[in-house]
């Protein structure tokens, strides 16, 4: 009989600190992407920038969503231990550059103003007669994109430190349970999703610290 080899999702609350950091991981990945495509356009003629602030816009949200709160764990400042003072501050500035202007409208990054046709005819002031809207923002291109990605880079090697520590810890746990118990296990398979989902959340875990710092596997008696 030939050899048979499946993927079995693992379903067991050991399991669930490797799934958030194997998320975390593809989050970064499609920043990385996101970034290396706004790179590539800053050479291209004519240079499309509404495309390279969509796409470096697009990689600092994904950047983002790896430190926010929500169903998953998160990174927080303090797990990036490898980093340096100065690699520390660009992280600053990105998280910032997320949360203050790109998913609020909150720094002076962004102005949005209302303007006056102020006219003079012969040195005589004229009466205003049209009003209409005023904006400056800071653009993001092709050199945010450099800066993240650099960045990325070297929280990455981070988070894959801790992933390598934790497959090995999950491996050898898995291990140690009847061997029927993983083979019984089948993928998972969700329905279909629909538009009304968008207000739900995914399932709620039971996670008492969605840092990785001072959290370890639950036991588990089987």
């Amino acid at each position: 009989m030939p050899n048979r080899i499946r993927a079995v999702e693992i379903r067991l609350p050991e399991a669930e600190l490797l799934a958030d950091l194997y998320s975390i991981v593809s989050d970064l990945r499609s920043a990385e992407e996101f970034c290396a495509k706004a790179i590539e356009l800053e050479t291209s003629t004519p240079r499309d920038l509404a495309a390279e602030e969509g796409l470096a816009s697009a990689a600092v949200i994904r950047y983002g969503r790896c430190f926010t709160t929500g169903v998953r764990l998160r990174l927080n400042r303090d797990d990036l231990v490898g980093l340096s003072a100065e690699d520390l501050a660009e992280h600053d500035h990105f998280y910032a550059l997320r949360d203050r202007f790109i998913a609020h409208s909150i720094s002076p990054f962004e102005e949005t103003y209302v303007t006056a046709s102020a006219r003079e005819r012969d040195g005589e002031k004229l009466p205003i007669t049209s009003i209409g809207p005023g904006h400056h923002k800071v653009l993001l291109d092709a050199s945010t994109a450099k800066a993240l990605s650099a960045l990325i880079d070297k929280v990455k090697n981070e988070v894959n430190r801790r992933v390598a520590i934790e497959e090995r810890k999950l491996l050898e746990f898995i291990q140690t349970l009847p061997i029927e118990v993983i083979h019984a296990g089948d993928l998972h398979s969700p329905r279909p999703i629909q538009p009304a989902d968008v207000h739900k959340t995914r399932r709620q875990r039971q996670i008492s610290n969605k840092s990785l710092q001072g959290r370890h596997a639950k036991t588990r008696t089987i």
